[in-house]
């Protein structure tokens, strides 16, 4: 059986681990689930303390080989048809202190190669209005930043061929329908 693997990305507080337990409700054992590797090394205690592009690269360089890590565990162990992952290898680009060129050189990977790990891709990007942006202790942005860093991801993702972006909204149960819809004609 050839499983398939799709992506959601998207700036912080977008709803994709709300999208994750959606889909997992719906779908159940045709789905398996990827955690965001960002969320697990910080929450870890990764030290978030410094910014300085040093800690950032670091990080950054563990979370892309804890993604291709947790992406394989979850192909060779599922019998899940589709692999559904909270951010993709791609993400760490728009981090990266010397830009995303540098980012694949520095990863021995390009973004052509990182695109074609991905047979979809679901961008969701964070609400239009500060009363529906959630901070927390791993999501350290402010509302402005994060939609500084969806525009990035928006464009770093814009060459992908399955790509299904859903627009700012704080309609979510929208959002639902629509994200539940591609996965379903992935399945099928």
């Amino acid at each position: 059986m050839t499983k398939k693997k799709i992506v959601l990305t998207g700036g912080p507080s977008g709803g994709k681990t709300t999208a994750l337990s959606i889909l997992k409700e719906t779908f159940g054992n045709q789905i398996a689930l990827v955690q965001e590797a960002a969320t697990l090394i910080y929450s870890g205690g990764f030290p978030r303390t410094d910014n300085s592009p040093v800690h950032i690269e670091h990080a950054q360089r563990i979370i892309f080989y804890t993604v291709h890590q947790l992406e394989h565990l979850a192909e060779v162990t599922s019998d899940a048809k589709l692999i559904v992952c909270d951010r993709g290898s791609i993400d760490g680009a728009v981090y990266w202190p010397k830009g995303p060129e540098d980012f694949f050189a520095a990863m021995g990977s390009t973004l052509e190669a990182e695109l074609a790990r991905y047979d979809g891709v679901i961008h969701l990007s964070p609400p239009p209005e500060k009363d529906y942006y959630q901070a927390t202790n791993v999501r350290t942005e402010t509302m402005e930043q994060a939609f500084e860093i969806d525009d990035k991801i928006l464009k770093i993702w814009e060459k992908h061929p399955n790509r299904l972006v859903i627009p700012r909204s704080k309609h979510y149960f929208e959002k639902a329908e629509i994200i539940k819809n591609f996965v379903e004609h992935l399945l099928h």
